[in-house]
């Protein structure tokens, strides 16, 4: 049966690509979260205990923080607050800001924030819903320049060409195994 070979050719050539999704996707989220470069720190302000860990993405020129927002008297987790990131760029007036967004789990903030290159010092704001402010420790982070890493250009550019010719021969393969059916069938007589 031709349809038969063509599933199998099509499970084959799908296979690779399922092998390597299931191994690599937990890995790569993995190393989001938690790594080596992982900052913390911990520090009582104001109503509020925080603590904020922070993961240096240098590839991506950018930081992504976690940030645990928990009453210093009861221990419970403050879900009303407003988690604000001020970043301040030591090579000049460059400031920003990001809020922080909280999630589905009470007291818990997470943020990603993209820095150009240079040295950046990062302050965590915690606002109550009452007003006023509070600030906690940060972080410095020394952004490098970005490099035009060639190599990596080409690799991406070997595995485009190499899949989209391998789906064009599967779509031929296809067609073929069609067209030879249907020839068979044209054939047969009634």
């Amino acid at each position: 049966m031709p349809g038969h070979s063509t599933t199998k050719l099509l499970a084959l050539a799908l296979l690779p690509l399922l092998t390597v999704s299931l191994f690599l996707s937990p890995s790569v989220a993995a190393q989001d979260i938690v790594g080596e470069g992982t900052r913390r720190a911990e520090s009582v302000t104001g109503p509020y205990t925080v603590v904020v860990d922070a993961q240096m993405l240098p590839s991506l020129q950018s930081a992504q923080f976690f940030i645990r927002v928990t009453e210093t008297d009861t221990g419970a987790p403050a879900d009303d607050v407003t988690v604000t990131i001020l970043t301040t760029w030591s090579g000049g007036d460059e400031t920003g800001e990001n809020v922080a967004l909280s999630p589905n789990v009470p007291g818990f903030y997470a943020a990603t924030l993209t820095f150009d290159p240079g040295r950046w010092e990062t302050i965590v704001l915690i606002e109550p819903p009452g007003g006023g402010s509070y600030g906690a420790d940060g972080f410095v982070f020394e952004i490098p320049e970005p490099s035009n890493n060639l190599e990596a250009g080409f690799v991406f550019l070997g595995v485009s060409v190499v899949l989209m010719a391998g789906a064009g021969y599967l779509v031929w393969r296809v067609r073929q195994a069609q067209r030879a059916r249907n020839a068979g069938s044209e054939e047969t007589p009634v």
